[in-house]
């Protein structure tokens, strides 16, 4: 079941069209500083995770959302092949700086690997997903598709995640109008960053 985000920061945007509003966005990922107030906190979080005993053991994914749609996003569902999160976000508004952090944490040997789907203003659902296992080389991985899909039959985990696996540090894709970005920012230890950026097209 989903959960508060861990870590939120900036001010919605809750004036103006969505149009608007994501190109508002897209004009102030850092605003106020929040960008850099986000890097911080997450490299804060990095180091006490250095501290935690067996950390060789496992891995942490710390992620960072942004919403550039103008909409509201919404949780709907997700996909852990190792590791787990203890909070998710309910809801990313569009905003000013409004950065969303959240944190994967390994549970054993293979590393942390997951994905989280959220929907857009029942428009679209947006999945992304990372790997950051041990002994081997980070990839990111996002796609789009009709909203429920994740959460249904026709959805197949074992394919994406063999498509994860295959990606890069980088990957992107589109779909009515929106687009999703995602990039892996490694930074030893066991921690990895994991960047997510989903867009309104005409504001890119």
């Amino acid at each position: 079941m989903a959960a508060v985000a861990v870590h939120v920061f900036g001010t919605p945007i809750t004036q103006g069209t969505p149009t608007q509003r994501a190109e508002a966005a897209a004009k102030s990922q850092n605003a106020d500083d929040k960008l850099n107030e986000v890097l911080q906190a997450s490299l804060h979080s990095q180091k006490a995770e250095v501290g935690r005993v067996n950390l060789g053991r496992t891995n942490t994914t710390v992620v960072l959302l942004y919403n550039v749609t103008g909409e509201t996003m919404t949780y709907q569902t997700k996909h852990e092949w190792h590791g787990h999160v203890g909070n998710y976000p309910i809801t990313i508004h569009p905003g000013q700086g409004v950065w969303v952090i959240f944190k994967h944490n390994g549970t054993d040997s293979k590393g942390s690997v997951g994905a989280v789907v959220f929907n857009i203003d029942n428009c679209i659902d947006s999945m992304i997903a990372w790997n950051n296992a041990t002994n081997s080389q980070n990839t990111a991985y996002c796609e789009m598709n009709e909203p429920g899909y994740y959460s249904s039959w026709p959805c197949d985990w074992k394919v994406i995640h063999n498509k994860l696996m295959d990606s890069g540090t980088t990957s992107e894709a589109s779909m009515k109008g929106f687009t999703t970005k995602v990039t892996i920012l490694s930074v030893g230890w066991g921690i990895s960053g994991y960047k997510a950026e989903i867009i309104r097209n005409h504001t890119v």
